[in-house]
């Protein structure tokens, strides 16, 4: 278990108690006491978490133990409520439309769904700042305390860390490292599909140490 604490220290982020990311790095001490990682992403109708909003959000619980155990998963789409502010591109990317939108869930209900599965977890993702601030601006909007662990965890700066000297990767976006590291991918800039790659690609990273 030290192994695991020692690998994700390189990309430990403290957070104040609404959730926003503090210029501290975290340390494996942070860990104590918790028990899992809610591997999340977010995907949004634009860059501008005041203005801009969360189209699809998911997670996936991994108990913090040997070999990152997945506990459950969730994902769901989430209904606008300003599409007329979104970044037309964003949308392209997410592939929205008010048809493939058609069951989507309002955001509070996606957002209570969400914060059950993730419950006390450390948030993790890639690249995590944008969507922490989404994450935290969303709650803010809400009303609602924040449900998670007061530290974040980046997979990025620990990919970077265990792979680079290596040279097995040269640019550190999530689909890159994923396919160098042979993992297969359910689709891109799906939040599901990406939680569970980032998921993957730190399974794969404890995997590589332990080699």
């Amino acid at each position: 278990m030290e192994d695991i604490l020692t690998l994700l220290k390189h990309g430990l982020r403290r957070l104040d108690p609404e959730g926003r990311l503090t210029p501290e790095p975290g340390a494996p001490e942070d860990l104590h006491g918790v028990s899992a990682l809610f591997v999340v992403d977010l995907e949004m109708s634009g860059p501008n978490a005041q203005m801009h909003e969360v189209l699809d959000l998911a997670g996936v619980r991994a108990s913090l133990a040997p070999k990152l155990p997945e506990e459950e998963a969730w994902g769901a789409r989430v209904k606008p409520k300003h599409i007329g502010n979104a970044v037309p591109a964003a949308l392209k990317v997410v592939g929205y439309s008010s048809k493939e939108w058609k069951s989507a869930l309002d955001l509070e209900e996606a957002l209570e769904k969400f914060s059950t599965a993730g419950r006390d977890a450390v948030v993790t993702g890639w690249g995590i700042s944008q969507d922490m601030a989404f994450l935290v601006e969303t709650y803010r909007r809400l009303q609602q305390p924040w449900p998670f662990a007061t530290v974040a965890l980046d997979v990025q700066p620990v990919a970077r860390t265990l792979l680079k000297a290596g040279g097995q990767v040269d640019r550190f976006n999530l689909g890159h490292v994923a396919d160098r590291l042979g993992i297969g991918r359910m689709g891109e800039h799906g939040a599901l599909a990406d939680a569970y790659a980032t998921y993957d690609v730190l399974v794969k990273l404890l995997d590589h140490r332990a080699a």
